[in-house]
């Protein structure tokens, strides 16, 4: 792997692909809205949705890479946003693709929502289990994968749909539960405050950023990568756990609130993936060290509320 283009580049997993990448000598040229927060060198802003299917075979052609790494998609919304941001790009790279004479390995950005209502409490979850989309999100992922596989299989080129669990790090979003948190404790008197959470005893698998990061970049260079894999540890940790790590490093005197608005009817208690496969082809996650990586994503916060980045 000598070139990769990275879509959505400035993004949580995007600013750390695209730093593992670099580190391990790839030349990466990053797409993604736009502008270039990480001073990228090879930088192309493609404004927001629709992109430009031509656009993307004119920077496929240029550039030449040995693997795409499609990262770009959305997580709020309607449900037509969401099917335009996950499905219409996916299926502009494809088309682009179609017409090009390049056949780079197509690496995408997956999702546990896929699985949705087949998850059993507590089971770990393996890439044979159908899935069965119980959100938006998950429907818009699963009709983002289902395009990617009919493309590889109709053409032959290889792709890759990496089904990510719960990534934690810098630049997490709002929307997530631990950005959403660091967001409340940003905005708190530095005495303290209160922080209003929905059902905190739930077990998730979470993983550090970076173990995602370099994950991507292992199957990527692994032929027999193909298809489907979990980017998963197989380990559950407690968001409340989580959440008081959080608390520390902000310096505050907290009181959590559980607000029955937050509470989501019929949540699981346990969910989490099954490895094996991911451990098959060589990219054993390590162990992620919670309290660094949750310390990490709080000093992010800071700086961003702070305008320092």
């Amino acid at each position: 792997m000598r070139r990769a283009i990275v879509t959505g580049a400035a993004g949580l997993l995007g600013h750390h692909l695209v730093e593992e990448l670099s580190q391990h000598g790839v030349q990466v040229v990053a797409l993604d809205r736009g502008p270039n927060p990480d001073q990228l060198p090879w930088f192309i802003p493609m404004g927001d949705a629709p992109w430009s299917s031509v656009r993307l075979n004119q920077i496929i052609d240029e550039v030449r890479p040995d693997v795409i790494f499609h990262l770009v998609g959305g997580a709020v919304g309607s449900q037509q946003e969401l099917m335009a941001l996950n499905v219409g790009v996916t299926t502009a790279l494809v088309e682009a693709l179609r017409h090009s004479p390049e056949r780079p390995l197509l690496v995408c950005c997956g999702s546990a929502a896929e699985y949705g209502a087949a998850i059993v409490d507590g089971v770990a979850v393996d890439e044979a289990t159908p899935c069965a989309p119980a959100t938006p999100y998950g429907a818009a992922k699963f009709a983002q994968t289902t395009a990617v596989l009919a493309f590889g299989e109709a053409t032959g080129s290889p792709v890759l749909v990496n089904r990510i669990f719960n990534m934690i790090g810098p630049r997490m979003a709002s929307y997530l539960a631990l950005g959403e948190f660091a967001q409340q404790l940003v905005r708190m008197p530095r005495c303290g405050g209160v922080l209003r959470t929905g059902n905190l005893r739930v077990f998730r698998d979470f993983i550090d950023v970076r173990h995602v990061a370099a994950a991507f970049r292992m199957l990527a260079q692994n032929p027999e990568a193909r298809g489907i894999v979990n980017i998963c540890s197989g380990e559950a940790t407690e968001l409340s756990e989580l959440v008081h790590i959080l608390i520390r490093a902000s310096g505050r005197d907290v009181r959590i609130e559980t607000q029955p608005e937050r509470l989501r009817p019929g949540e699981l208690k346990t969910v989490i993936g099954n490895p094996s496969r991911l451990v098959s082809l060589g990219a054993v996650l390590p162990r992620t060290d919670c309290a660094d990586i949750v310390a990490r994503l709080w000093h992010d916060a800071e700086l961003r509320s702070a305008g320092a980045v």
